[in-house]
């Protein structure tokens, strides 16, 4: 986004044309946590994935414990404005800097050991770029992870396929078979 850009605002779309379809075959995790990644993926199927609660606690693999803060300036000028759900934002977390995924394998490593200082800090990377556009970005602080999500949905084309409470749904409780809307 262009620094001059108020944090607010989206910029106007780049192409008349639509988001390419869902496609789901990215099999290789570019960065995000494994655990992350593992969810994603199970959450595809009927009766996949952690319980809600799950997505409050520390990650049992790096660690990190996701907030669920939305911030007003995805909210701002926007009033019909989607959740995109706790779980999509856990799904998105990055491992802490510091995690190393072998060492911790190899010496059973519990949650939060090794990650002294950085319990606070939630990097997300951006599933829609990945899935959708076979780009892996730098992944983000939260505040600029709803901006970057924003941008998506409000100049991108991208559409949420919202589940009865109204907020983004999960892909296993969508009842089409090819939804090419966003899913958690």
């Amino acid at each position: 986004m262009d620094p001059k850009t108020p944090l607010n605002t989206c910029p106007p779309p780049q192409s008349a044309t639509p988001p390419p379809p869902y496609d789901g075959a990215s099999s290789s995790n570019p960065g995000f946590c494994p655990a992350a990644f593992h969810e994603r993926q199970a959450n595809r199927l009927p009766g996949g994935g952690m319980k809600a609660a799950s997505y409050y606690e520390p990650c049992s693999t790096c660690g990190l414990q996701c907030g669920n803060l939305i911030p007003g300036s995805y909210k701002g000028g926007w009033p019909e404005w989607v959740d995109p759900s706790v779980n999509f934002r856990w799904e998105s977390h990055v491992a802490p800097k510091d995690y190393d995924e072998e060492k911790a394998m190899g010496m059973g490593m519990g949650a939060g050991e090794g990650k002294e200082g950085r319990a606070n800090e939630e990097l997300l990377g951006c599933w829609i770029c990945w899935e959708y556009e076979d780009k892996w970005i730098q992944p983000m602080r939260y505040e600029e992870w709803y901006l970057h999500l924003k941008t998506h949905f409000k100049a991108d084309g991208y559409v949420v396929c919202r589940g009865v409470k109204g907020a983004m749904q999960r892909r296993r409780n969508c009842t089409f078979t090819k939804c090419p809307k966003i899913h958690s």
